[in-house]
């Protein structure tokens, strides 16, 4: 399995781990990654469909994401 395989693989455990909506920067720390890395992967994962996510409006613009 490559890196990019294994990090898509990492996020949705989390996400699934989780229970609830969690925002970007949750994500990026619960795997020591940097949060503009993880918020690429977290969008590609939206656009196939294997994840969710929602720009909060009211939060300056943070993103959440859940299964």
């Amino acid at each position: 399995m490559d890196d990019i395989d294994e990090m898509e693989k990492k996020i949705i455990d989390v996400l699934k781990n989780a229970g609830v909506p969690l925002v970007t920067s949750e994500i990026a720390e619960k795997l020591n990654v940097d949060r503009r890395v993880v918020l690429r992967r977290l969008q590609r994962l939206a656009i196939e469909g294997k994840i969710k996510g929602r720009r909060i409006e009211a939060a300056n613009g943070i993103w959440i994401w859940w299964i």
